[in-house]
């Protein structure tokens, strides 16, 4: 039996049982009255919680574009001329990237041999750190 019903059943039930005309109005006023408040409660707290969802599903949205639907990886950069540090979005296809302090070029190698082992400027991995005349030529 869904509210109405039940409301209705309940306003017969105290039309049957209360005999007075004068009790029975001031009875059925004060149930409404009540009903009316507590739905208009009910009312307010739904829309409350409806406004929380909107927010915290901004939020969601927001963390998940963050998280996933980006998959844009920042890098750190020291540049090789003036031993600026700073920060570009990881872009495989990018080759080179310019200097925000010195404005020099720096030319990018995403690539990793296989000799890889501990952490060059190129890479990441391979310890060559092209201390010699020799290693500048080898790279040109």
């Amino acid at each position: 039996m869904g509210i109405k019903e039940q409301l209705q059943k309940l306003m017969l039930d105290m039309k049957a049982n209360i005999r007075d005309e004068k009790d029975l109005k001031y009875v059925q006023e004060n149930v409404i009255t009540t009903l009316a408040d507590m739905l208009q409660k009910m009312d307010d707290l739904n829309n409350n919680n409806q406004i929380k969802i909107a927010k915290l599903e901004e939020k969601i949205d927001r963390m998940a574009k963050e998280l996933y639907l980006n998959d844009v990886y920042d890098i750190e950069i020291v540049c090789p001329y003036c031993n600026y540090q700073f920060e570009t979005e990881f872009d495989e296809n990018q080759k080179e990237v310019k200097c925000p302090e010195c404005n020099n070029v720096i030319e990018l190698d995403w690539s990793c041999d296989d000799d890889c082992e501990d952490g060059c400027d190129s890479c990441g991995g391979c310890g060559h750190h092209h201390d010699t005349d020799q290693d500048l030529e080898d790279d040109m």
